[in-house]
């Protein structure tokens, strides 16, 4: 079964080869039944490896956030932007739609292609980036931008 870092692996490795240029946005959804800090954690994560996918530091970030379901605005410096998406359940196939856009050209998996019976990609157990899972968590609570620094904007 292919894991989640397989699947980023492919990504980056894509990226560091440059048929798509410069990363100028990524759309990253995920269909994962699990709950609360277990969902930030993996916003965390997710956002980790977009931070690392775009090569630029993470400035901003705004969260929208309903029963299940949390997406988070990533502004990056220079312009690019992320949309992370969690949904809290179960999707078709791995569960991971993404969507890369660079200068010169784009990069799609759609996990609705998958087959009823594919199963998730698997994760990993590794803790989140602390920082980083504090920045989420404020900005779920804020509802509003929330700055590198701390700061709502």
């Amino acid at each position: 079964m292919a894991t989640l870092a397989d699947f980023h692996r492919a990504v980056q490795n894509t990226l560091t080869s440059k048929r798509l240029g410069t990363p100028v946005f990524v759309c990253y959804l995920y269909h994962r039944p699990i709950r609360d800090q277990a969902a930030h954690a993996r916003l965390a994560k997710t956002t980790a490896v977009v931070r690392d996918w775009m090569g630029v530091p993470l400035e901003r970030i705004l969260a929208q956030s309903a029963a299940r379901h949390i997406t988070l605005l990533l502004e990056f410096r220079g312009g690019p932007t992320a949309v992370v998406t969690w949904v809290g359940t179960q999707g078709r196939g791995d569960g991971v739609d993404l969507t890369v856009v660079g200068n010169h050209g784009a990069l799609y998996h759609d996990a609705g292609d998958g087959y009823l019976w594919d199963e998730p990609l698997s994760t990993d157990d590794a803790a989140p980036d602390k920082e980083l899972l504090a920045w989420i968590d404020r900005a779920v609570k804020s509802g509003q931008p929330e700055d590198a620094k701390g700061g709502a904007r």
